[in-house]
């Protein structure tokens, strides 16, 4: 794998002028101001226009030399950008060009790579595992169904080749997707919201409740095996609300986080089957999404809007070894945990094997509440009520065998009856949303 010669950008706050501009690679340093264009236009027209605002002659230089010295070295560029301004954080710089000579796009140079990075997050390790890789798609109740439909075709192939997983939970929202975490392994979460709205610490995704960024975050921060979240919504979502909550948790948890609003769900499709791919067979998650954005610009798609942040240094999210074919077995649960059956795999129109293995209900612990209460006590309360009726039913045999003081005349033993009845407890109210 070639190395990596990282070129740093950093946009910072603004001062009587405009805001600041600081660009670095091969040891030295450029500093500017960002004159910044009418952001008014569309997204590509925009991102154009911001690389322009971005590359002024001096960067754009020393980008070129830092280009230069890896093509010299077999190594590759990698683009790090970190916006320090709120306001600024949402622009599609991902779109951005190298201005003045033709523009700068995965389709041209799919190993110069574009990540958003975070000053504070702490990397997760290179996860070694065991094929297959498992992914979970969460979908909000009221999320389109079309979105989980396009992915789980997309990924067919990986699936029948066993190094693929992938769960699909159905009307997800927070309880749910937690309980479906601590059923499984999972390696790839991808959540599908109804919608995200907000700005900064204000954003919030539409699932099945508001989920803000904290909410995530303390929610995901104890799953080890977690390697990478992706985050799409409902067209028409607003892109800043996934921005800040995508950035806020990666900054938070150290997981590689992409965002993937502005696509519809053929689009979404596209890019992740490739990145996917990639990711399954090792390549750092960098490289992974450009080759997603190649996939998107080759069929005219938005290959701007998805975004990355991840660690630099750990961009490498798996290291998979060979494991068995088929798909495994789903581990048991904990003794004090109970969960619903995995439904029949679904079939694609093609008559393939199964695509995506879809629970008939969400997982759920046994009388917990919500964000946890004990959840032994209905165990305890079950074996206590068989204890009460097992000694009732002891009573009620030997008075019939014990002699009276009138000495009346031994009764025989009843039969015993051929069965006695199961206590089955009646199913548990949802929790309260």
């Amino acid at each position: 794998m070639s190395a990596v010669i990282p070129f740093q950008i950093v946009i910072g706050g603004k001062d009587s002028a405009a805001y600041r501009l600081h660009a670095s690679g091969l040891g030295r340093s450029v500093e500017s101001l960002l004159d910044l264009p009418d952001l008014s236009a569309d997204s590509d027209l925009l991102g154009a226009a911001l690389g322009r605002s971005l590359f002024p002659p001096a960067v754009r230089r020393l980008l070129l030399d830092v280009a230069q010295r890896a093509d010299q070295n077999g190594a590759r560029v990698q683009v790090q950008l970190r916006v320090v301004v709120p306001e600024l954080a949402t622009l599609p710089w991902e779109w951005i060009s190298l201005g003045g000579g033709g523009a700068w796009r995965p389709a041209v140079r799919d190993d110069y790579t574009l990540m958003r990075v975070a000053r504070g997050a702490r990397p997760r390790p290179t996860l070694t595992l065991t094929a297959p890789v498992r992914l979970l798609i969460a979908c909000a109740p009221s999320a389109s169904a079309d979105s989980a439909a396009a992915l789980g075709h997309a990924l067919a192939s990986k699936v029948r080749a066993g190094t693929l997983v992938v769960d699909l939970l159905r009307d997800a929202d927070p309880i749910a997707l937690r309980n479906a975490l601590d059923d499984e392994t999972y390696h790839a979460l991808h959540i599908v919201a109804a919608d995200a709205a907000g700005m900064g610490s204000a954003a919030y995704l539409s699932f099945g409740r508001s989920l803000d960024a904290p909410g995530l975050s303390n929610l995901l921060a104890t799953y080890n095996d977690l390697r990478l979240l992706t985050i799409s919504a409902d067209q028409g979502s607003e892109i800043g609300a996934i921005t800040s909550i995508a950035a806020a948790v990666h900054e938070r948890l150290g997981l590689a986080t992409i965002t993937l609003a502005d696509l519809d769900h053929t689009q979404s499709a596209t890019f992740c089957r490739p990145c996917y791919d990639a990711l399954i067979a090792g390549n750092p998650v960098d490289l992974a999404v450009t080759d997603g954005r190649v996939a998107l610009d080759n069929a005219g798609g938005l290959w701007g809007a998805p975004r990355l942040w991840a660690v630099p240094g750990a961009e490498r999210l798996f290291v998979v070894v060979p494991g068995p074919t088929s798909i495994p077995v789903p581990r048991r649960p904990s003794p004090e945990r109970v969960s619903a059956p995995v439904g029949q795999p679904i079939r694609s129109h093609q008559g393939g094997e199964g695509l995506i293995r879809t629970p008939n209900q969400p997982l759920f612990r046994v009388g917990a509440t919500p964000w946890g209460s004990d959840p032994n006590r209905w165990g305890r309360q079950l074996r206590i009520a068989a204890l009460v009726i097992a000694c009732l039913v002891l009573i009620l045999m030997i008075s019939q065998v014990l002699p009276s003081g009138q000495g009346a005349e031994e009764l025989p033993l009843p039969s015993p009856s051929p069965s006695l009845p199961i206590l089955t407890p009646s199913p548990l109210p949802s929790p309260a949303p």
